[in-house]
C-alpha cells in the first residue's frame, strides 16, 4: 500500500513519542507568534499575528484527530500551553489599557482557576483526569473573543468612536458570558473530576514489610 502524507505524520509522531505531530508544531509556532504580539497588541499589525496565534488552540485538536496523531503530550499541551499565552496578552493589555479592566482581570482569574484545578488534578491523581472538552474549548473562545473584540474597540477608537462602543459591548457580552455560561460550570466539572480520579495516595503500591 502507498505511503500517505498522513501515515507519514504518524509514523514521525510514534518515532518521537508524541512529541512532533502537527498540532504540537502548530502549537509551538502560535506560541512564538503570540509571544512576539503581546507588547504590539496595539497596533494592527501586532493584532493581525496575536489573534491567529492565540485562536490555534481551536483548531490543534481538530488537526490532531483528522490525522490519527492524538498523544498524551499533545493532549498536555493543548490544556496547559494556552495560559501561558493568555496571562502573556492579558498582562499587555491590561498595561497598554486596550481593554476594560474590570473584563481583563475576569479573563486571568477564570484561567487561574482553572490552571490551579488543572494542577491540583496532576499533584493529586495518579494519572491526570483533567482534559478540556468541546464546552471548556467554547469557554476560552468567548471568553479570548471578547478581550480581542475590545482591542478591536480600542484600535478604531479614534477613527470610528461608534463603532468602538458597539464593539465595546459586544466584546463585555462574549467575555462576561462565557465566563457565567461555559467557564463557571467547566471549572466545576473540572474540579469534581480531579476529586473523583484514582488518588496517588490511594493507588500508591504498599511496600513489603
Amino acid at each position: 500500500m502507498a505511503d500517505t502524507p498522513v501515515s507519514a505524520l504518524q509514523r514521525l509522531a510514534a518515532a518521537t513519542g508524541g512529541v512532533v505531530t502537527p498540532a504540537n508544531l502548530l502549537d509551538v509556532v502560535a506560541f512564538v507568534g503570540a509571544w512576539w504580539a503581546g507588547p504590539r497588541l496595539g497596533s494592527w499589525k501586532g493584532y493581525a499575528v496575536g489573534a491567529p496565534s492565540y485562536f490555534a488552540d481551536l483548531a490543534d485538536g481538530i488537526i490532531a484527530r483528522r490525522t490519527g496523531t492524538v498523544t498524551r503530550v499533545g493532549e498536555i499541551m493543548d490544556h496547559v500551553g494556552d495560559k501561558p499565552k493568555i496571562f502573556w496578552a492579558a498582562w499587555h493589555i491590561w498595561r497598554l489599557r486596550l481593554a476594560d479592566r474590570p473584563l481583563i482581570a475576569t479573563v486571568a482569574v477564570y484561567n487561574v482557576a482553572n490552571a490551579a484545578v488543572t494542577g491540583y488534578d496532576m499533584v493529586r491523581n495518579a494519572q491526570p483526569e483533567v482534559f478540556p472538552g468541546r464546552r471548556a474549548k467554547w469557554a476560552m473562545m468567548t471568553s479570548a473573543t471578547g478581550l480581542g473584540v475590545q482591542v478591536a474597540a480600542t484600535n478604531v477608537e479614534r477613527t470610528h468612536p461608534r463603532l468602538a462602543h458597539v464593539l465595546r459591548a459586544c466584546g463585555a457580552i462574549s467575555t462576561y458570558g462565557g465566563v457565567a455560561f461555559l467557564g463557571i460550570p467547566t471549572t466545576v466539572g473540572y474540579w469534581r473530576t480531579a476529586r473523583n480520579g484514582r488518588s496517588r495516595r490511594r493507588w500508591a503500591p504498599v511496600s513489603p514489610p
